[in-house]
């Protein structure tokens, strides 16, 4: 299977009878403006926002089943990992391309940069998962100023 596409939003859509997909808010940069004291003891906050992480990917050998295995991290600008998840999906013989959504519950933060959602994909017969795609999120943190 080969990764075509991944695009990070807060919605997105399925029409049932025409099966199109669609794409809603999303996301390329977040400015926060959190009081600082809020951060936990190990400098993380968890910013309580659904977003969803929706891939496109193309099936090479549609004439067998196949098994999409595939890891999701989020890394933060110190290059720490902060959350990641794994998933397979089989994939039936015959179909020819394939979407998935990954639905992710609040988004753990540590300083303001760049934050990338790594998708990474273990090939059949392959013993590590290797990088196919980098999301990047810029979020912005700012103090809250209490008055």
């Amino acid at each position: 299977m080969k990764h075509i596409w991944s695009v990070l939003c807060q919605k997105s859509s399925i029409d049932f009878e025409t099966n199109l997909l669609s794409l809603f808010e999303c996301l390329e940069e977040l400015s926060l403006e959190i009081d600082k004291n809020k951060f936990s003891n190990n400098g993380n906050l968890v910013i309580p926002i659904g977003v969803q992480l929706v891939s496109f990917w193309s099936i090479e050998d549609a004439n067998k089943d196949n098994i999409l295995e595939i890891k999701i991290e989020l890394i933060d600008p110190d290059k720490k990992i902060l959350n990641h998840f794994e998933n397979n999906f089989f994939i039936k013989k015959g179909i020819l391309r394939f979407r998935n959504r990954a639905n992710i519950q609040g988004i753990p933060v540590t300083v303001s940069g760049r934050y990338n959602f790594n998708i990474m994909q273990k090939k059949e017969g392959e013993k590590d998962y290797k990088i196919v795609s980098e999301i990047p999120l810029d979020i912005k943190i700012i103090n809250k100023k209490i008055l």
